[in-house]
């Protein structure tokens, strides 16, 4: 069995790779999608970790696009009462704008307003080059990493919000927005007086965030708590919607799979039926012929999965080495395996049964 599935392996080469390209393509879909969305989401989440606070707090009933970008709906003055928690070092407001247009005139781009002298006071935040940004006024700060991709320069002009800011300096290290305006100036684009999205808190021992979390709740019942110890993982995996369109698409690379079989498993019975005729002639078994197709889609499959991993990982290691985020999901990984070499199985059945079916002097007959 072993000679003639490898024979009919080689036999029609092209046919063969074509199927083995179809299965890579299905692996090397999920490997790729699901590490950079995860890979993108953790990266967001790290940054949002990055300024050194401790605590974030919102509102129960804000909704936003993710956990750190929301309306501005909550009041600021909360800050005050927030600081009178027992561990507490200090409590600053923060405006959060999403903008639906990236620098290309696409996408999505998030601005945060703030009280610059403050959050750097609780924070790693700090100037690099320029000045800090002031209380007021359409000034603009943007961090090291937008600054040397767009190669922003101090004083020059950024169209946000409806307004044209000028760039007053940048800063370290990367937060989950690239640029911050005043809040104030924020509250007044957006008609949102004394409002913010959300609190940034510094503990007085950041070992104890865990207890002052728990008196916050206490005191505040109102108040939606988030460690920023935890954004990596609950940007990566805490999104319901994120999560079902990688559930989409690892299904589609599932499917994609077993029709390339189905259709390369087919054609070839179909074009082997005398082959077929002759074995069941020699004596061969129902279950002998169903096994040898059976046997081959799977090496079809084995090779085009295991292929496809490789080019995956290369595509990978070239799109890091260009400065992008794709994260190793190795429960994907294993995933992909193991649904690339069932979907293999399953693509075969047909074809193996319907061959194992034939009558042999049909088979004989055949032109």
């Amino acid at each position: 069995m072993t000679r003639l599935i490898a024979a009919n392996f080689t036999h029609h080469l092209g046919r063969t790779i074509a199927s083995i390209f179809g299965v890579a393509l299905g692996v090397v879909l999920v490997v790729l999608t699901v590490g950079l969305v995860r890979g993108q989401l953790r990266d967001r989440g790290t940054r949002d970790a990055n300024l050194g606070f401790e605590i974030i707090l919102s509102l129960q009933g804000q909704k936003g696009l993710s956990v750190t970008s929301l309306p501005l709906t909550m009041p600021a003055k909360l800050a005050e009462d927030v600081r009178r928690v027992s561990g507490v070092a200090a409590a600053v407001p923060v405006g959060q704008q999403l903008e639906m247009k990236g620098e290309t005139g696409l996408g999505i781009r998030q601005i945060d307003g703030v009280e610059f002298q403050l959050l750097a006071a609780i924070s790693k935040l700090h100037i690099v080059t320029g000045q800090p940004l002031p209380d007021d006024g359409d000034f603009i700060v943007v961090d090291v990493r937008y600054a040397a991709e767009h190669q922003t320069k101090i004083g020059e002009k950024i169209a946000a919000l409806g307004r044209d800011f000028t760039v007053a300096g940048t800063y370290e290290p990367e937060t989950g927005a690239r640029m911050m305006i005043p809040l104030k100036t924020m509250q007044v684009i957006l008609n949102a007086p004394q409002q913010c999205s959300m609190l940034y808190v510094k503990c007085h021992n950041a070992e104890e965030q865990m207890v002052v979390a728990e008196r916050i709740a206490t005191a505040f019942p109102e108040m939606r708590i988030l460690l920023t110890k935890d954004l990596p993982e609950l940007f990566a995996y805490g999104y319901q919607g994120f999560n079902m369109f990688l559930n989409v698409v690892a299904v589609l690379a599932a499917f994609v799979s077993m029709l390339v079989i189905l259709l390369t498993m087919y054609t070839s019975v179909t074009e082997r039926t005398r082959q077929i005729g002759i074995l069941k002639a020699l004596g061969a078994s129902r279950k002998f012929i169903a096994l040898v197709f059976v046997n081959e889609a799977l090496l079809v499959s084995g090779v085009g999965v295991f292929g496809g991993l490789g080019i995956a990982l290369l595509a990978r290691w070239v799109l890091v080495w260009n400065g992008m985020r794709i994260a190793l999901e190795f429960d994907f990984i294993g995933y992909a395996i193991l649904v690339g070499l069932l979907s293999g199985l399953m693509g075969a059945l047909y074809p193996a049964l319907r061959a194992a079916q034939q009558d042999p002097i049909d088979a004989l007959s055949y032109e």
